[in-house]
């Protein structure tokens, strides 16, 4: 059976890395659009435990649209047949575009689903279907499946402390993964935030040590009842304090490896004040890693980055990637310690 696997854009190699593991195989960014991954399992049963993933989709067909408008749309979707629709199973159709059509989604929603009524004369129920059908539109590019998943794979739990900049578990799961943490690794998550770092660690990689620091009171408090919801809080130590005084926190060569996913700058005013707070973290970084250690931090102003590397000197770039977030373009760096 073949899959469509919705993840981060530029994290489509990690979801790769994942299905090997499990002995299946996968393509990256079928017709060229990031974010999507296509897999091939005899059922769907192993891909439910994939954490870069946010949806699974049943592959039922893919065409190209000829034109922009309605009718186009329908035509490229008459072909295909959606299995174990019928008068006994209700149904919802639900369309995710992107790029220019002379429709909106719920246009094409409508009328699709007027098309499986008359076709399967099967009923229409908008909150609770036993079947979803999932039409993904990427400019001319159409793919067509039974979505499996109702709540994205990346909600791991319940959030009781969520500010809107919080990151995904999956995009977690993807820094984590690219910094090569395990089981012993000694890590540090710089600026916590909701703690979703922090709780991916120990949920994804099972550490035993962890560390979550943040300036923000609020963000401690609601971070440690976030752990405690995730079931990790025993794992996980939640510390208020500066990223840019490590030393003053911690001894040196106190960690294996930091994470950080630092504020991108909206709220601190001048740009100059920022650059500020990156540099000084990355001084503070090498004083509590050990000879060796890795740094993993994702940040929007990317140019910067290198200039602050260099600035600071002892530190080695081992890859650096831009990823997608919610109309964003940060980009993730790791780099090495040389001590």
């Amino acid at each position: 059976m073949r899959f469509l696997l919705t993840a981060d854009p530029g994290f489509e190699d990690v979801t790769l890395a994942e299905l090997a593991e499990r002995g299946l195989p996968g393509a990256p960014r079928p017709f060229g659009y990031a974010g999507l991954v296509v897999a091939e399992a005899p059922g769907p049963e192993p891909l439910f435990s994939l954490r870069s993933v946010h949806h699974l989709v049943q592959d039922l067909g893919r065409a190209r649209l000829s034109g922009p408008g309605l009718e186009d749309a329908l035509s490229a979707l008459a072909p295909f047949a959606i299995p174990g629709l019928g008068p006994e199973t209700s149904f919802a159709v639900r369309v995710h575009r992107r790029g220019r059509h002379a429709f909106q989604s719920p246009e094409l929603e409508r009328a699709y689903g007027a098309v499986l009524v008359a076709r399967y004369r099967a009923p229409v129920n908008l909150t609770q279907p036993d079947l979803l059908v999932r039409v993904d539109l990427f400019e001319e590019a159409l793919f067509l499946g039974i979505q499996l998943t109702r709540r994205p794979l990346s909600i791991r739990y319940p959030k009781v402390y969520a500010p809107p900049a919080a990151l995904k578990a999956s995009v977690a799961y993807g820094m984590l993964r690219r910094l090569g943490v395990s089981r012993e690794t000694r890590l540090l998550d710089a600026f916590a935030g909701s703690g979703t770092l922090a709780i991916e660690a120990v949920q994804g990689f099972s550490l035993r040590r962890v560390v979550a620091l943040d300036r923000n009171p609020r963000a401690v408090a609601g971070g440690r009842e976030n752990a405690r919801q995730a079931g990790v809080s025993e794992q996980i130590r939640f510390l208020q304090g500066d990223a840019r005084k490590l030393r003053q926190l911690f001894p040196p060569a106190r960690f294996d490896a930091v994470v950080a996913n630092p504020p991108y700058g909206k709220r601190l005013g001048r740009s100059e004040n920022l650059y500020r707070m990156y540099l000084e973290f990355f001084q503070e970084a090498k004083t509590v890693l050990k000879p060796g250690g890795v740094l993993g931090v994702l940040v929007l102003k990317r140019g910067w980055i290198d200039r602050i590397a260099r600035q600071v000197g002892g530190w080695v770039l081992l890859e650096r990637r831009v990823i997608e977030l919610g109309g964003l373009y940060p980009g993730y760096f790791v780099f090495r310690s040389k001590g």
